[in-house]
């Protein structure tokens, strides 16, 4: 399996940057393909270095009192979003003649918190403005850094690595790979396991945190598994079992945590030419949350005919990982109970299923126009919220379960005027029951357009979309101690203008860049009279994306 590492060119945020590689030669275009591997007793030295710069911004007014003589507030965010980041990926392949590949991925992000400081000479104090990087602070992330060594069956990696055949768990340390025969690979790991979601070398082992609030020794837990990975002409996946074990004890309890193991397997089949299978499945066995099923994909795509598509899957999605980063930002308060600090929230874990068919065709000659309409149903279920964790520690409260049906529409036509590809998209959301999903309604239009220009190598998009949405309870006044009256009580109006630009410039250079421009408007609850609105000033939001990219 020598030089089974290639380089991924860096996904761009915008679809104007896809290209498929399959139909361009080697000679003319090489950018999203490999460079020609002929002389094993060199190194070959390839990757990418992009450069990303991003910005935001809303204006506005003043709101409008809710009484006579209310005070008012700024209706948009007195803080812009801003950061520029650089990425490098370096692919060696069998380093000076020898067995050994490398391969690196880095990425730093610079935000514009510290920068405002500096220029203002002091800080405005308003801890919430955290807009760009991991909680404000500058990112330095090592997403990888491994060698691997190629042999005849067995492959071994060194370094930070992603475990993409199980549940894409990152450790630092070792994985061997074993060919058994030519359709299933052995799999083995072992390693520290840096924080999950962490976005920078300075959070993947933060620092623990005694009874009296301190900062204690780093928490660098070990992860470790065995698995099997298959291939065949007509399918491809993994299973195996991976266990996440804590070295360090609770300070308040003196004891450690339950490790974390779970099962996971992932796959791809084609069953015949019409219908293809795929799946993602990862369960908890054991740990501190007990056994839960964590995440679940289920899909299926079934082509009756050349011009006929449908799909069906089925999904579920934890918190859990969500639930673990959140734990470990929470803030300390100064009260204590039992020598122990008082954190200001409490985490809990809850999933939410969602189901997805749809139904696409084609018509015209050479497949001009597609029609695709689909129907989703989403749910999240009702949450129990201990009375012990409460102001009011005698009754329990209840958020009700919330589900949702959406409608997809779509109209594409693919030879439109001077070659031009146009869409046109309606999605409409609506709640069933109680309480809609995310405790709102929306809908969507969308009208797009993309036009190819000098022969492929550039190549422009345009859209607008008006969104309407309206809250469940908009039209109503939270009642103090009746959680589920005390959400978003809004109707929202917003357009939204997007353009976006790509660029082939030279052989090895692409650029992109992307601007925005949208206004909003905000109905919100009179708490005199709920049966009046009171609307708001317009907020106007604009944004910039500027990335280029270089391949070597």
């Amino acid at each position: 399996m020598k030089g089974a590492l290639v380089i991924v060119m860096a996904s761009l945020a915008l679809s104007a940057g896809a290209r498929t590689a399959g139909a361009q030669s080697p000679d003319a275009d090489r950018f999203f393909i490999d460079k020609e591997d002929e002389d094993d007793e060199k190194t070959l030295w390839q990757g990418s270095l992009t450069s990303t710069s991003f910005y935001f911004r809303e204006s506005g007014g003043q709101s409008t009192a809710l009484v006579l003589g209310g005070a008012t507030v700024p209706n948009a965010s007195p803080f812009s979003r801003l950061f520029t980041e650089l990425r490098a990926q370096i692919d060696g392949r069998h380093l000076r003649g020898g067995r050994w590949d490398l391969r690196a991925d880095y990425r730093a992000r610079m935000v514009n918190r510290d920068i405002i400081n500096d220029l203002t000479g002091a800080d405005r104090g308003d801890a919430n403005r955290i807009q760009s990087g991991q909680f404000g602070d500058n990112e330095y992330e090592v997403r990888e850094l491994y060698l691997v060594r190629g042999g005849k069956r067995t492959d071994l990696f060194l370094g930070r690595q992603v475990i993409g055949d199980l549940a894409a768990l990152k450790i630092d340390g070792l994985r061997l790979d074993y060919a058994k025969t030519a359709r299933w690979t052995y799999l083995g790991f072992i390693g520290a396991y840096p924080l999950r979601a962490s976005r920078s070398v300075l959070t993947d082992y933060p620092r623990g945190v005694d009874m009296a609030g301190a900062a204690t020794k780093r928490v660098v837990p070990v992860a470790g598994g065995f698995g099997a990975a298959y291939r065949t002409s007509r399918a491809y996946g993994a299973i195996g079992g991976v266990a996440i074990v804590p070295t360090g004890k609770d300070t308040r309890t003196g004891t450690f945590e339950p490790p974390r193991v779970f099962v996971t397997t992932n796959g791809y089949a084609r069953r015949s030419p019409k219908l293809d299978l795929y799946h993602y499945v990862v369960v908890d066995v054991a740990g501190a949350a007990g056994f839960a099923l964590t995440n679940l994909t289920l899909g299926a795509q079934w082509k009756p005919a050349m011009r006929l598509r449908t799909n069906l899957s089925l999904n579920r999605v934890d918190t859990e990982a969500f639930n673990q980063q959140i734990a470990n930002q929470l803030e300390n308060v100064g009260d204590t109970i039992d020598g122990a600090v008082i954190n200001n929230a409490e985490v809990q874990r809850i999933a939410a299923d969602s189901v997805r068919a749809t139904v696409s065709g084609a018509f015209g000659k050479i497949n001009r126009f597609e029609v695709t309409t689909g129907l989703s149903a989403r749910r999240r279920p009702e949450v129990i919220l201990d009375a012990s964790a409460l102001a009011d520690p005698a009754i329990d409260k209840t958020l009700p379960a919330t589900q949702a049906v959406e409608l997809l529409v779509q109209a594409v036509d693919r030879r439109f005027y001077g070659g031009t590809r146009l869409d046109l998209s309606f999605i409409r959301g609506v709640g069933i029951g109680n309480a809609s999903y995310a405790r709102s309604t929306s809908q969507i239009i969308r009208v797009g357009a993309t036009k190819e220009l000098k022969d492929g190598k550039a190549e422009v998009q345009g859209d607008v979309a008006v969104v309407s949405t309206a809250d469940d309870n908009a039209g109503a006044v939270c009642a103090p101690g009746t959680i589920d009256t005390c959400y978003g009580s809004a109707n929202t109006g917003a357009v939204q203008a997007t353009v976006v630009g790509y660029y082939r410039f030279k052989k090895d250079w692409f650029g992109t860049a992307s601007g925005s421009i949208g206004t909003q408007k905000l109905t919100i609850t009179d708490v005199g009279n709920p049966a009046l609105g009171v609307p708001q000033s317009s907020l106007i939001n604009s944004s910039l994306f500027v990335r280029v990219g270089y391949r070597f």
